[in-house]
Order: C-alpha cells, then structure tokens, then sequence
C-alpha cells in the first residue's frame, strides 16, 4: 500500500531529530567526561576561575571528536530504533533472507540496511560535490575555496542527502515492512 507523503516526511523528520538530538547529547558527554578525567587525572586542583576556563577549553576542544564519534554511531543505531518506533501510524518490520519477520533486531541484524544506506549516502554527497564543483567552475569560472569544505558542511550534507537515502531505503528495501497498526 502506497504511502502519503507526509508519512516520508514525518519518516525524515524522525531521523534527522533522533540522529541530531542523540549526537548532541552523547558528544556533550562524552566532552564533559573528557575534561573531568583531565581535571581528575591532573589531580583535581582547585576550583578557581582559572581551572574553570581551562576545564572549559579541554570541552570546547574534546567536543567536535567526541560529536565525530558519537555522530558515526548514532548513524547506525538510528536503524535499530526504527523498528521500535511507530511513525504516523505506521509500525516498521524487519525481515530476514527467508522473508520471516525478526521480533526484536539486533545491530547484526540492521547492519545490513546501513551498509547500504551508507554506500548510497557516500555516493550522493560525491555526485552532489562534483556537481557542485562543476557548476561553480562553469559559473564563476574558479573552483570554490577550500574552506567551504568542512564539519559543517558535511554534517548538512549527510543530514540532508543521508536522510533522503534513508526514506529511500526504508521505502525500497524489501527486508523492510511497513505495518499500519
């Protein structure tokens, strides 16, 4: 049965704000954690201003590893916890080579789904960026400075064309069903 297109949207949504939100959370511990075992390592001086600015740049430092981190696998629990979720009415089923319906998927049991939607989503952002190189050569006549290409830029890119692919795969995977409950 087909879907409405605010069922792939809500889709969308679900997996841009649960890889988001888990990220954060998850890096901004992780970068807590860091600088709490430097302080504790350093043999926990005294709290002053000084050790409170220094205890704050080992975060601002520690973030964007422990975000890298925490990102590349949120990116692969997401899968895990569709299957768990109920979106517009909507339950997700997993299914294995015999077409028998997992209860309860593991992480072995998801990889599946995200090497591929990791090998389309890698796939899209090269086309993307070789277009978009291509066209800026055309249209302005030099190649787009190197500073465009960063973290953030990367981070946009996977959370729109990565979340594009998953809808895709999600949608056009035949070890996925959809069940209205």
């Amino acid at each position: 049965m087909a879907q409405p297109k605010s069922f792939y949207l809500k889709l969308y949504l679900f997996w841009l704000g649960w890889v988001t939100l888990r990220t954060l959370v998850i890096s901004m511990l992780l970068a807590i954690m860091t600088a709490l075992s430097v302080y504790a390592y350093k043999g926990f001086a005294p709290l002053n201003k000084d050790t409170f600015l220094a205890l704050q740049e080992i975060v601002y430092l520690s973030f964007p590893i422990a975000f890298s981190l925490s990102f590349i696998l949120v990116l692969l629990l997401v899968f895990k916890a569709l299957f768990s979720q109920k979106i517009g009415g909507c339950s997700f089923i997993l299914y294995d080579c015999k077409q028998e319906k997992i209860g309860l998927p593991l992480l072995s049991d998801v990889i599946m789904l995200w090497r591929k939607w990791l090998f389309i989503t890698v796939w899209m952002i090269l086309f993307f960026l070789v277009l978009f190189i291509g066209v800026s050569k055309l249209l302005f006549g030099s190649f787009p400075p190197l500073s465009w290409f960063n973290a953030y830029t990367l981070y946009v890119l996977v959370g729109v064309l990565g979340g594009g692919t998953f809808v895709f795969v999600v949608k056009k995977c035949k070890k996925v069903g959809i069940k209205h409950v």
